[in-house]
């Protein structure tokens, strides 16, 4: 009985909770937009490296965001990756885990051609401007392997598998990218 009248209570609450909450008006909204940009610290560095301008069109910024002083306290909020493709400006995908990179492709030279093993270290080289690889392992397995129509970017380990960059090419043109931390590779 006790457990059917928390849960009853709880409905309640939420429901009316949901009822009372109000749409903040135009004014409001930007009212508390200005006070949190005041609040926050960017801290951006360009990335660079040659092989990073023979491969991206797209200039690369690592973001720092911070919190305060408000409160005496400078409080870290995350890191963030940015490209400026064009006028604007996208946040290429992350590499923590397998995922379609879209955001990654637009930042590719239209006029560059991944045909060959020099190719595919030039674009080995730019990753390792965007996407550094840090520990003494992952630097061990870095490698560069040709299948067909794709070109595999070896960037470390992850448990029993490998992990890295997964490029399709039709007539040299990158044409998708992925990231992936389950690559097996036949050795």
């Amino acid at each position: 009985m006790k457990k059917i009248l928390l849960v009853v209570f709880i409905t309640v609450l939420f429901l009316f909770g949901s009822v009372y909450a109000q749409t903040l008006s135009q004014e409001e909204k930007t009212s508390i937009q200005n006070v949190i940009y005041k609040m926050i610290k960017i801290d951006a560095a360009r990335i660079t490296s040659p092989a990073m301008g023979k491969v991206f069109a797209s200039t690369f910024y690592n973001v720092k965001l911070t919190r305060g002083p408000s409160s005496g306290l400078s409080i870290g909020m995350g890191k963030l990756l940015l490209a400026k493709v064009g006028n604007r400006f996208v946040e290429p995908e992350g590499t923590q885990t397998s995922i379609s990179m879209p955001n990654l492709k637009s930042t590719i030279r239209k006029d560059f051609r991944l045909n060959s093993i020099k190719d595919a270290e030039l674009i080995q080289q730019a990753l390792d401007g965007v996407y550094k690889i840090t520990s003494s392992s992952d630097k061990k397995a870095k490698a560069i392997i040709h299948k067909g129509d794709e070109w595999i970017f070896i960037r470390g380990k992850f448990f029993k598998k490998k992990k890295g960059f997964i490029f399709k090419v039709t007539n040299g043109v990158i044409t998708e990218i992925n990231y992936s931390l389950g690559i097996i590779i036949d050795e």
